[in-house]
């Protein structure tokens, strides 16, 4: 008996409809079999899930990936029900989502359900405190970033100055410039601190993740004690990144720290690097947007392992699995936000009794590694001066550490602690330079009348974040340094801004 005309039949009438809901971007659906193993899913829900092809989700059970492993109770009381749904999953790259739709059985026992992002009460009070959470690690992180940088540059300025004593003994002369490079690498953690709470951004250079590891390997030893081995596998080509060193080291550290707290007794931790070519279908199933060519650097233990409920949360902030141990919660969420700072991801494997093996893919780089080592300059190689230079500093210790370094340079130095004793020192005698330390320009007319005292002097401004740097910089005639800064780098900024003609200072 043939079909009325215009009128399709139900098997059309049910392609027409998936058709429609396999490309919708809003609605995510999936099909169950009677066991509650995957029959069908469209492209939203692969999305959520972040598994890629259909093939990859296809058979596999709606258990392994609840956010909650009761949540299966639920589920077999809503099949009996045909009751409505809020459904909470966690998909492969770990996040939790949360969905909200409607389940209904056939007639064969399946189970079909269509669903939307849900936005219920609990999800919303969850972002919420999130966004609470990071406002007040930004407004910590901002608050200690000044006055650390303010240490750091007493302590790598006297620093500088003691290696420059101890030059003829080679041997006090190295340690003096480890002990230099470790303060310098505080002022990248602090950067780091400053980038994660999103409250400046990260400079960053092209890599060798296998240099990185390399050098990191004696710390690393040391760090993880006696009972952990420590396995290092690196892939000579490995391939380059753009991304920051100092936040690669650090989330290397921390990655190592923890696998080594995952072993109670004794064990081995393994970090490797090597080169990947991943196709579009396992570029998404690794929750990348783009195929191609990826350097994989990953920590792996055989420790503990994580519990199948709690491997969901480890990458939220200040969630922590080693809260009786000091654990922050904040490790694993700097981890992960590093890799999508530079365009990768995180995939994180565990296995509760078996380890943990946490994975960066990040995409390879073909620009050229640009070595820039810290080099301890001789002061005969630095440039020099005898002009006049007021620095201007709330803090005592700092306004010590740049007049010695000036003097050391042959400057006439003046010391000033605030405004008042600025233009007290102005008017005393014309200055041919300012140096303020940063804050100080919080007070909008500070420039204006201290150029009214002095209008030939130039101006330096010491700065502490990248933000700063260019709010600093956006007035005529600043130059800007960034603190902690070495002997050689003030003797630069401070010779090319008395020596600079017009409105284009130099920047350090």
């Amino acid at each position: 008996m043939r079909q009325a005309q215009g009128r399709p039949d139900s098997t059309e009438q049910a392609s027409v409809e998936w058709s429609l809901l396999e490309g919708s971007a809003i609605v995510a659906t999936i099909v169950l079999s009677p066991d509650g193993r995957v029959v069908r899913s469209n492209a939203r829900m692969r999305e959520l899930l972040a598994v890629g092809a259909a093939e990859r989700l296809s058979g596999r059970a709606l258990a392994e990936f609840l956010a909650q492993p009761d949540d299966w109770s639920r589920w077999a009381a809503q099949r009996a029900t045909d009751a409505g749904a809020v459904l909470r999953l966690r998909s492969a790259s770990g996040a939790t989502v949360a969905l909200q739709g409607d389940v209904r059985k056939t007639s064969n026992g399946a189970l079909c359900g269509v669903f939307v992002t849900a936005n219920d009460d609990a999800q919303l009070r969850a972002a919420v405190q999130h966004s609470a959470r990071m406002e007040a690690l930004g407004s910590l992180t901002t608050g200690i970033a000044h006055d650390f940088n303010n240490l750091l540059t007493v302590l790598v300025g006297n620093l500088y100055l003691v290696a420059e004593e101890l030059r003829d003994r080679p041997k006090v002369f190295e340690k003096i410039k480890s002990a230099r490079d470790a303060s310098k690498r505080g002022a990248d953690l602090i950067k780091q601190l400053l980038a994660f709470a999103r409250r400046e951004s990260l400079e960053t250079a092209v890599i060798d993740p296998c240099k990185v590891v390399g050098d990191l390997e004696p710390l690393l030893r040391r760090a993880l004690g006696s009972k952990v081995a420590l396995r290092v596998e690196l892939e000579p080509e490995a391939g380059r990144i753009r991304a920051s060193a100092a936040q690669l080291e650090s989330v290397i550290v921390n990655l190592a720290i923890n696998a080594r707290d995952a072993i109670e007794k004794k064990g081995a931790v393994t970090i490797s690097v090597q080169r990947m070519r991943l196709t579009s279908s396992e570029a998404a199933l690794r929750g990348l947007t783009k195929p191609g060519d990826y350097v994989s650097v990953r920590v792996a233990d055989d420790g503990s392992g994580i519990p199948a409920d709690t491997i969901g949360k480890v990458f939220e902030p200040f969630f922590s699995t080693k809260k009786d141990r000091g654990g922050t919660g904040l490790g694993l969420s700097m981890v992960r936000w590093f890799a999508e700072q530079a365009g990768g991801a995180i995939a994180l494997d565990s296995t509760v009794g078996r380890g943990t093996t946490v994975a960066l893919l990040l995409p390879l780089s073909v620009e050229q590694v640009i070595e820039q080592a810290d080099k301890t300059m001789p002061l005969s190689t630095l440039p020099t001066g005898n002009e006049r230079i007021v620095v201007l500093a709330p803090d005592e210790a700092v306004r010590g550490t740049v007049r010695q370094i000036l003097q050391v340079l042959g400057y006439d130095v003046v010391l000033a602690g605030g405004d008042e004793e600025l233009l007290e020192a102005l008017a005393a005698k014309q200055a041919d330079l300012l140096i303020i330390d940063g804050p100080a320009l919080d007070d909008g007319g500070l420039l204006a009348r201290a150029r009214s005292a002095s209008p030939a002097m130039k101006i330096v401004v010491t700065v502490e974040g990248q933000r700063s740097r260019d709010r600093s910089g956006s007035a005529s005639g600043v130059s800007v340094l960034a603190k902690p800064f070495s002997l050689a780098e003030l003797a630069g900024v401070v010779r090319q801004t008395l020596d600079a003609r017009g409105d284009a200072p130099p920047r350090s």
